[in-house]
């Protein structure tokens, strides 16, 4: 997933899943063979909250942080309606945006198996398609390459991880919680079962339908 000598952004949330992340990175960039530069960055995508403990958080691993503003006291808020499409899809244009002006390639997200699982249905019962979260995947605009180097590992992993490396928790809660359709399936996954159950034969499912799609091609 990455080069050596390649710059590599982490999208640092606020989550617990990005700042244990950037953690792991920031070790394996310090003690193993493989060097790269890291940088560390938040899309602030809705006004008056503060990110300076994210600034604080990278900057005590040794890692630069860059911000980017959507939304400003100027601006207003995100419209209610699409809430979660649109704030999605000016978050992505931001990413592109800051990724162009460092000359970055590389972006990481803090995606894990539960949002694989989680993004399988959603697809499936809104978008009606098989898709889930790849390990990798090209942005054909900026030429920006997305890695997801935790994708495989459940949440369950990433909480003891945080704990045994005492891992802050940066939390930032969105106020349009209540309208993201994503805690409605997280809910259902977790009272149909254990996400692990789910996530491995989803994976399956997404990787012989895209086979099938290149064969086809």
């Amino acid at each position: 997933m990455i080069e050596p000598g390649e710059t590599v952004a982490v999208g640092l949330s606020g989550g617990l899943d990005s700042a244990v992340l950037l953690y792991v990175l920031a070790y394996i960039n310090k003690y193993s063979p493989l060097k790269f530069p890291l940088v560390a960055f938040h899309i602030k995508t809705f006004s008056d909250y503060p990110i300076e403990h994210l600034s604080d958080y990278a900057k005590s691993l040794g890692v630069p942080f860059i911000s980017h503003k959507i939304y400003g006291q100027d601006k207003g808020e995100i419209p209610k309606k699409g809430i979660c499409y649109t704030c999605s899809r000016l978050k992505k244009g931001a990413i592109i945006k800051m990724a162009q002006e460092h000359d970055i390639k590389k972006i990481a997200f803090g995606h894990h198996a539960n949002d694989f699982a989680e993004t399988f249905f959603m697809n499936i019962f809104e978008h009606k398609r098989i898709e889930g979260l790849n390990p990798a995947s090209k942005l054909d605009k900026g030429n920006i390459t997305i890695i997801r180097p935790m994708i495989y590992l459940e949440k369950e992993t990433i909480i003891r991880m945080a704990e045994h490396f005492n891992i802050p928790d940066l939390s930032i809660n969105c106020p349009y919680e209540e309208l993201n359709k994503r805690s409605d399936y997280r809910k259902l996954l977790n009272d149909f079962g254990a996400t692990s159950n789910i996530h491995k034969p989803a994976k399956r499912i997404v990787e012989s339908f895209y086979r099938k799609e290149n064969e086809n091609e």
